[in-house]
C-alpha cells in the first residue's frame, strides 16, 4: 500500500528533501517548517504518512510505543523502514532525481528511522541526514552501520531536557557520526521533546550548504 504523502513542490528544484514526522503526528508536521527551512526553494519537499494509525484517527506512527511505558513494537520497525526505503527510491526515480540528490530527515521516530536509511546494509549514498529528538536506530536484530559518511553532511539537534530519548542517546548520536566520517552539525537546545523555531533557523544555515 503506497505512503500517503503531503508535497511541497518547487519549480525547477533538482533535489529533494524528505521528512518523515514523530510518533502520533502525521505528514503536515516537519512539512510546515519547510518555507523556513529551505527559503530559496531549492528543494521539493515530500513528507510520508506512518502507515500505522492512532486509534483516535488522530495522528500516526512507524511502529507501536506504549506512551505510558514507552515499551516498543520493534515488529513492525523494519516492515516500515523497507516501505519508506521504497517509498524514497520511487519518488526519486519519477522525479528523475538521483538519491545521492536527496536528503533525508525526521523527527523522533522520523529521526530514528532517517538514521536508520543511511545506516541500512546497501543504502544509497544519500546527500546528508537530518536528525531530531531521537536515539541511534536500536531496534533487536536491526544491523546498521554509519561508518562511510566520507564527508557527506549530517545535522543532529535535539532537547537538552528531553525525557523521551534520555541523556545519554545524544552523545551516542555524536559521537558515531563523527566516528564515522560525517561533516556534522549538531546543537542542543533548552526545550524538552519538541522543536523550536531556533532550531529551524540553525536547520536552514544547514541546509543551504547541502548540495
Amino acid at each position: 500500500m503506497p505512503l500517503t504523502q503531503y508535497r511541497i513542490d518547487r519549480d525547477g528544484a533538482d533535489r529533494l528533501l524528505f521528512l518523515m514526522h514523530g510518533y502520533t503526528a502525521e505528514q503536515h508536521h516537519l512539512a510546515s517548517y519547510v518555507p523556513l527551512v529551505d527559503p530559496d526553494e531549492r528543494f521539493t519537499a515530500i513528507a510520508p504518512r506512518g502507515p500505522i494509525d492512532m486509534p483516535d484517527g488522530d495522528g500516526a506512527g512507524w511502529w507501536t510505543i506504549d506512551v505510558q511505558t514507552f515499551e516498543h513494537d520493534w515488529s513492525r520497525f523494519v516492515p516500515s523502514l523497507e516501505m519508506l526505503e521504497e517509498f524514497i527510491a520511487n519518488e526519486a526515480d519519477k522525479a528523475g532525481v538521483p538519491l545521492e540528490r536527496c536528503v533525508v530527515g525526521g523527527f523522533s521516530q522520523g529521526g530514528f528511522l532517517s538514521l536508520a536509511l543511511a545506516g541500512k546494509a546497501g543504502a544509497p549514498r544519500y546527500a546528508g541526514v537530518w536528525a531530531i529528538c531521537c536515539s541511534l536506530p536500536g531496534a533487536p536484530d536491526f544491523e546498521f552501520d554509519l561508518s562511510d559518511g566520507d564527508g557527506r553532511p549530517a545535522l543532529f539537534q535535539w532537547g537538552a531536557k528531553d525525557p523521551v530519548i534520555g541523556p545519554d542517546a545524544p552523545a551516542e548520536v555524536i559521537s558515531t557520526l563523527q566516528a564515522g566520517g560525517w561533516n556534522l552539525d549538531h546543537h542542543a537546545y533548552e526545550m524538552a521533546h519538541s522543536q523550536t523555531i531556533e532550531m529551524m533557523i540553525d536547520a536552514r544555515a544547514w541546509l543551504s550548504t547541502v548540495l
